[in-house]
């Protein structure tokens, strides 16, 4: 009787663990894959580029930053309305611009945070309607953005401003907002990854939205330059 009594402790012992082994394997004991570059995740903040587009792979319409995401195993949240930018509200001047987004920076803590924007800057609401905008008050606009981002997010985000992808229509505008938004970028010690030459005629389907090559092709540029920096 005395050598039975431990095995038969041992076999009831098993039986009652069993059980919660399978629950805990079942339950999500076993952790995701964390993604090395970005643990805490994107958040993204543009315009239509972004607001358009969708996250599901090898889609027409899947968008730059989605493929972005799953390259880097991170997870992306959008802030993001089409006609939008730095300076100019989106939705017919009915919208917000990316300052009057708060939930993108006020209490975040992401690992990385990614502008892209400026296409639609070129332009200023007065009235309910669109007007050229000056260097100045596009400046002005980008540089207190910058700041507020700097301010509100913690040293350990890495914040990326990308040269405002741009289609063959409008070149003028492309040179002109490009060189506010990458000097403005430089003068924070922000990095500005360049997005000239990725949105070709052929990679757009209005000259100014990207198709899948367009997407892929703003994709790339930043998976370079995350890459070539990680």
């Amino acid at each position: 009787m005395t050598t039975r009594r431990p095995v038969v402790l041992a076999i009831v012992a098993a039986l009652l663990i069993a059980p919660f082994v399978a629950w805990q394997g079942a339950t999500g004991d076993e952790r995701l894959p964390v993604s090395p570059l970005a643990p805490q995740g994107i958040v993204v903040v543009g315009d239509s580029i972004t607001a358009r587009y969708n996250d599901e792979p090898g889609a027409e319409e899947q968008g730059w930053w989605s493929i972005v995401g799953r390259h880097f195993d991170a997870e992306v949240t959008r802030f993001a309305q089409s006609g939008s930018g730095y300076l100019r509200p989106g939705h017919a001047c009915s919208g917000n611009t990316f300052i009057d987004r708060p939930d993108a920076y006020a209490g975040k803590t992401p690992s990385l945070v990614i502008i892209e924007g400026g296409r639609n800057d070129w332009a200023a609401c007065e009235g309910g309607r669109f007007v050229p905008a000056s260097d100045e008050a596009i400046t002005h606009a980008v540089d207190r953005y910058l700041d507020t981002l700097q301010t509100f997010l913690p040293r350990s985000t890495r914040i990326i401003v990308l040269g405002p992808p741009w289609g063959p229509l409008d070149q003028a505008n492309r040179v002109r907002v490009t060189a506010i938004i990458q000097e403005q970028a430089e003068a924070h010690g922000i990095e500005f990854i360049s997005t000239r030459g990725a949105l070709t005629a052929d990679r757009v389907v209005d000259g100014v939205h990207p198709n899948r090559r367009g997407s892929l092709a703003i994709a790339r540029r930043v998976i370079a330059a995350l890459d070539a920096t990680s």
